[in-house]
Formats: C-alpha cells, sequence, structure tokens
C-alpha cells in the first residue's frame, strides 16, 4: 500500500514539475474546513479591517488598497503557490481531485488568508524551486510552502511574519544503518539527498560536504532512493522527518542533528507590495495568536498517517 501511495505521488510531482506556474489549478471557494477554522477565519477578517483602519481605511475593497493587494480584490482571487510533498505542511490527498486534493497546514493557512481577505484561493502545486522562481517573478500573490526566511532569498521576494516554529534539522537514514551512520561526519563519502533550493541543501553542504549533496526535486524521490540505498541519507526538517518516520517503521534519524538555529516559517510575498505584505502579516498574527497553527499540523500529521497507513 505505501509503495503504491509513494509511487502515486511520484507520477503527480512529475506533473506538476511539467505545468509550474502554468496556472492550470481551480479556484477554490470552500473554506478552510473545521468549525475553529472558520471562527478563527472571522477573526482574520476582522484582522484585515483593522489593518486598512490603520492606514485610514474603510475596510473590503480594491480602492482602499494600492499594486497587488488592490488587484487581489478586484479579481477576487488569491493566487497561493506550494510544493505539495512535504507533510505535515503540504501534501497530496489522493482520495480527492482537483485543487481539494492539496492538504496539510500550509493549504489550512492559505484557504483562512483568502477567507479572511474574502477572495477565493487559487493553488498551483509545482516543485519547491519553482515556487521560489515564481514568486520572485511575480507570477502569484503568495508562496506558502514551508519556507524558511533564508537572507538570499530577500533580493526576489518579502517575507511574511513568522507563523510556526521549524524545529530541528535532522538526517532521516535507514533505520538498519543506525549503527553506520551516528554523526554527520559518519557521511563523508556518501551521498545525502536534500530538495533543490532549500535550507537542508545549503545544510548539506556546509556541514557534510559538497560532494555529498545529491539534489533532488521532490521529497518523494528521497524517499525512494534512500530506501532503495541510492543515498545514504535525507536531510529533512524535524517535523517532516516525524511524519515520514511514524509511517515508515524502516527509517529513523541520524544520532547527531544539524548546527542550526531556527529562523521560523515564513509565506514569500510578491515583492515590493506593502498593502498585501501588511494584510498578510495582520491575518497571520491573528493565526499566531489563536495558536490554530498547531491544530493543523496535528490535524495533517493525522491525514498523512491514515493515507500512507
Amino acid at each position: 500500500m505505501k509503495k503504491k501511495w509513494m509511487a502515486l505521488i511520484f507520477s503527480g510531482m512529475m506533473a506538476l514539475s511539467m505545468a509550474a506556474c502554468s496556472g492550470g489549478s481551480s479556484t477554490k471557494e470552500t473554506s478552510a474546513g473545521t468549525q475553529t477554522s472558520a471562527e478563527a477565519a472571522a477573526a482574520g477578517t476582522e484582522a484585515v479591517e483593522s489593518s486598512s483602519e490603520e492606514t485610514g481605511e474603510s475596510g473590503s475593497g480594491s480602492q482602499e488598497y494600492t499594486g497587488r493587494m488592490a488587484e487581489i480584490m478586484e479579481k477576487g482571487v488569491l493566487t497561493v503557490v506550494t510544493s505539495p510533498d512535504y507533510p505535515p505542511y503540504e501534501f497530496v490527498d489522493l482520495t480527492k481531485s482537483g485543487q481539494d486534493q492539496y492538504v496539510g497546514a500550509d493549504m489550512k493557512l492559505a484557504q483562512y488568508i483568502a477567507d479572511a481577505m474574502g477572495v477565493d484561493l487559487k493553488i498551483d502545486a509545482m516543485n519547491f524551486d519553482s515556487c521560489m522562481a515564481c514568486i520572485g517573478e511575480g507570477r502569484a500573490d503568495l508562496a506558502i510552502c514551508g519556507m524558511v526566511p533564508k537572507e538570499e532569498r530577500k533580493t526576489s521576494m518579502d517575507f511574511s511574519d513568522v507563523y510556526y516554529n521549524d524545529g530541528d534539522q535532522v538526517v532521516v537514514i535507514l533505520a538498519e544503518n543506525a549503527d553506520k551512520y551516528q554523526t554527520l561526519a559518519d557521511f563523508q563519502g556518501q551521498k545525502v539527498a536534500a530538495q533543490n533550493a532549500t535550507l537542508q541543501s545549503e545544510l548539506v553542504t556546509d556541514q557534510i560536504g559538497v560532494d555529498s549533496l545529491e539534489s533532488i526535486t521532490s521529497i518523494q524521490d528521497g524517499i525512494m532512493m534512500l530506501r532503495s540505498g541510492k543515498v545514504a541519507g535525507l536531510a529533512l526538517a524535524s517535523v517532516a522527518a516525524d511524519n515520514y518516520l511514524a509511517n515508515y517503521d524502516d527509517l529513523t534519524t541520524c544520532a547527531e542533528q544539524f548546527e542550526y538555529t531556527s529562523l521560523g516559517v515564513v509565506a514569500g510575498v510578491v515583492k515590493d507590495e506593502p498593502d498585501l505584505l501588511r494584510v498578510v502579516n495582520s491575518i497571520i498574527d491573528e493565526v499566531v495568536e489563536s495558536g490554530i497553527y498547531f491544530q493543523w499540523i496535528d490535524e495533517a500529521n493525522q491525514l498523512s498517517s491514515e493515507l500512507q497507513g
């Protein structure tokens, strides 16, 4: 069952990589899900109104904003790019179709932001590096994809406020190799997979060695390569690693973690759009204050376990 699930996800991600920023995803008009989420979204709407009041604006409507935010309100659509291969942040539920198949805590957040703005949500799914390119080129409004605010990304996008702590950074290995790989130094001369253009690829390069880095397009690629013995490890944030370990008893983590001080998880916002950034931050502030993102993480972990079971 797990092999079939992974194969289907892999096929889906291959299709997504060919459709990056193509605009092929449908627009979703429904709410984020639970009653608690609906109540929180109402609070988010109040945050948008409060943001308007702070700048002397009176409420919703494109005429009260400038730039990208005005366009979003006029079109009635918020476009978000994501890389749905990173549970519990974002992943694919193959029991659903269309845009509804993209699930996870970040997808709840995307819907929450759209609901608070009073607009529809359009999700474009693609590989992580394509997400970075799309938001940098202004072909989407937000990138919500488990992203950390790396310094070099500031040249091509703005960052929202932090909405979650990304925790530790680890190397996932086969459980049978736990004695073999106990420290990062043990990976010298071995390949460690990490997704393109991510924090993890940088950590592998800096703390294990550039020759050890095996760049991958999707996390599913890395899982399959690890389980087939093509790489010795897979670099992941601990929250994502824990999700896979809960569902694959042949995996564990290296005892030594990467040296890393959490930068938090943020949304990428199209650059130099102050009204959009201010509104998004006002909504995220409500999310953080309510603590609902932790509920979304728990729900996503449970759903991921059910899908992989």
